[in-house]
């Protein structure tokens, strides 16, 4: 079972303490090797990884334990399918392990908040304003299965399908590319949504 080292070229004595490196197994529980572009797509991310880890968990040196859970997680999921962004995949998911982790009890909450975050960091607080506030599940105790009911009702097939490709990892280039439609118009027929659903009791 080789274990994988990021940066690839990781040398205690070349690095010293200046980074924490990343150890990743390289084969899966049934013993089959992990497809390589899993472990490269966290290369460009592995300093997001470290920065999830300190702030998540608490421990920067508990990036292996998240990268390798996100990484098996990915490989069970997808097998060889990498998709457009394989690195944006990765740091989604992993944002929600770290979740996990930290509070498995809660998993769901965080599914729905992360999702929700996705809809694009530097745009969603003037896109949501105050409707972020009121679809936290952590501040309003909304479960997954009924802000999924409340999407079904309110939104079209083709919001609720964005909202699953949000809840596997997708960006929104992805979602856009999987749905063949312009990635902008799914983000803001989504956003517009999910603004109104808040106003709804």
């Amino acid at each position: 079972m080789p274990v994988i080292s990021i940066p690839f070229d990781y040398d205690p004595l070349r690095y010293g303490e200046s980074l924490v490196p990343i150890f990743v197994n390289d084969t899966d529980e049934q013993g089959e090797r992990i497809c390589f572009g899993w472990i490269e797509a966290v290369v460009p991310v592995q300093e997001k990884l470290r920065a999830l880890a300190r702030r998540v968990l608490g421990d920067v040196w508990r990036v292996s334990e998240l990268t390798e859970l996100t990484v098996h997680h990915l490989w069970a999921r997808h097998g060889n399918d990498l998709g457009l962004w394989p690195s944006h995949r990765v740091y989604a998911t992993a944002r929600w392990k770290a979740h996990g982790i930290d509070d498995p009890g809660a998993r769901s909450h965080h599914r729905l908040n992360l999702a929700l975050d996705s809809l694009n960091e530097y745009r969603r607080d003037a896109l949501l304003g105050e409707a972020k506030v009121r679809i936290d599940p952590a501040r309003n105790n909304l479960d997954l299965s009924e802000f999924e009911k409340k999407l079904r009702k309110y939104g079209t097939e083709d919001d609720f399908r964005a909202y699953l490709l949000l809840r596997a990892g997708y960006h929104w280039v992805e979602i856009g590319k999987e749905m063949d439609q312009n990635w902008n118009s799914v983000y803001r027929r989504f956003a517009r949504v999910v603004k109104r659903m808040s106003k709804i009791a």
